[in-house]
Parts: C-alpha cells; structure tokens; sequence
C-alpha cells in the first residue's frame, strides 16, 4: 500500500506541475487577448488543448489508483479523498499529501480568476467586433447578432456585371 500512496503522490505532483502550466498558458492567453494577437492566441490554444489532454490520462490514472487505494483499505472510493487519506499514511506522506492538496486548491483559484478575467476579455472583444460591424452597416441589430452560423447576414443576391468582349 506504501507503493501505491507514493504512486498517488507522483501524480498529484504531476498534475501540480499540469496546472502551473496552464495558469502560465491562460496569462499567455490575456496578454494575447489584450495585444490581439491572434498567432499567439491559436498557439496558446493548441497547448491549453494538449494539457488538457494530459490532465484527462494522469486524472484516470489517479481515480484508478484511488480505487485501488480503497479497495485496500476496506473504504468507499467516494469516501476517500486527500484529506481522509492523509489521516491513513504515514506523517511525512501525510505532509506532502497536505501540501499538494493545499498547492492544487491555490491554483484552482488562481485559474478560476484568471479564466474569468480572459472570459471577459473575449466577450469585451466580441461585443466591440459586433459594434463596429453594426457601424458599418454589416448587421442589423447590435444586440442579437454575434458569430454564429444562425446570425450571419443573410445573403442577398446581386447581380454581377458582364461586359461583353465581343464589341
């Protein structure tokens, strides 16, 4: 059982590190967002996307070995989360648990906060794309429209000019 709780440690410490990296890529985001730079913005988006798959594989490993984990310990797999495990390991598995759980919960929040940020940086963005297009002529109504298939301008049909070459 020791050897599955430093397997469990090495995971949340990699998701730790996961995390780290996608605060990092969500500020590369913003600055991205506020310069408009859309490269970047497409390339951060890429590597958001990577990490997320990364965090999907290392998140099943982890509920895997948490069943594992409970199943020999006679408990509920629900039952068992960091802080109920910490009070079953030794004190200084006990600590790094601690530790890793504390560092995972400050980088949740921080991620929060900064998803929220870029979040209102996109819908700002938006509305003033929908707004200069309003200016111009290219929507009818500021308000409703934005940049769905369902809201594109419907098309009218124009005529195109022929010139006959043949005069």
């Amino acid at each position: 059982m020791e050897q599955k709780i430093l397997q469990l440690i090495k995971l949340i410490g990699d998701e730790v590190v996961i995390f780290r990296d996608f605060l990092d890529y969500l500020n590369q985001q913003q600055e991205a967002l506020v310069a408009n730079d859309i490269e970047a913005l497409e390339r951060v988006t890429t590597q958001q996307e990577a990490l997320a798959r990364k965090t999907t594989a290392i998140e099943q490993q982890r509920r895997e070995l948490v069943a594992s984990i409970s199943s020999d310990l006679d408990r509920s797999q629900e039952d068992l989360n960091l802080t109920e495990l910490t009070k079953l390991v030794s004190t200084q598995q006990s600590e790094e648990l601690h530790t890793l759980q504390e560092t995972l919960l400050n980088l949740h929040d921080q991620i929060s906060d900064q998803k929220a940020q870029n979040d209102f940086l996109i819908r700002k963005s938006m509305e003033y794309l929908n707004t200069t297009m309003a200016q111009l002529g290219l929507t009818e109504n500021t308000h409703s429209q934005s940049y769905s298939a369902e809201s594109a301008p419907p098309r009218t049909s124009r005529t195109a000019a022929v010139v006959d070459r043949r005069a």
